[in-house]
């Protein structure tokens, strides 16, 4: 029978272990405090540039931009009240507003642009056309097939300080002239 010999621990042998398990716990925690931060920051970064920024162009020169795109050449801007009559909203309560409507009852054709005072009218507008819409698509229902097509295709959009909707053949194109104009 062989007997085995007694196992010894070294003391100072335990404490080296321990100290290089200390050491790696701070390098570990601050690996994880510059991973948090960098991802913080990316994180703030893609929100600021997801915010788009107010436009200090002219609504006259986005308006002209925007009309020529959507080939409304034919069409006259409408006065202030319609915004009113169509919209229900005051453009007087907007740093601007440019309407062209159709002359014709039978035409969907259609082109609203707004310069915002504030961001808390937004939803104001945005809730203004969606009823604008709804009371459109509800109109030519049943026997307007071609202007029920055209408002079904058309653009809303929401830069900065202004909103766009457009209703027609090119409504896309404006909405491209729309973009680049601010």
């Amino acid at each position: 029978m062989k007997i085995n010999k007694p196992v010894f621990f070294n003391k100072s042998e335990n404490k080296a272990e321990e100290s290089s398990v200390d050491k790696k716990l701070p390098q570990l925690s601050y690996t994880y405090m510059k991973i948090a931060l960098t991802v913080g920051l990316l994180v703030f970064i893609v929100l600021d540039m997801t915010n788009d920024p107010d436009s200090s162009a002219k609504i006259e020169n986005v308006a002209e931009n925007v009309v020529k795109a959507a080939e409304f050449q034919g069409m006259e801007q409408a006065e202030a009240r319609m915004i009113k009559r169509f919209y229900g909203v005051n453009p007087k309560d907007y740093e601007g507003a440019v309407l062209y409507a159709p002359a014709d009852n039978m035409d969907a054709h259609e082109l609203l642009l707004v310069k915002l005072k504030d961001d808390t009218q937004k939803q104001t507008l945005r809730d203004a056309v969606e009823e604008r819409l709804d009371t459109q698509l509800k109109s030519f229902e049943g026997y307007g097939a071609k202007q029920t097509a055209l408002l079904q295709k058309h653009v809303f959009s929401e830069k900065g300080n202004y909103v766009l909707y457009v209703v027609g053949e090119h409504a896309d194109a404006a909405q491209e002239a729309f973009a680049e104009s601010l």
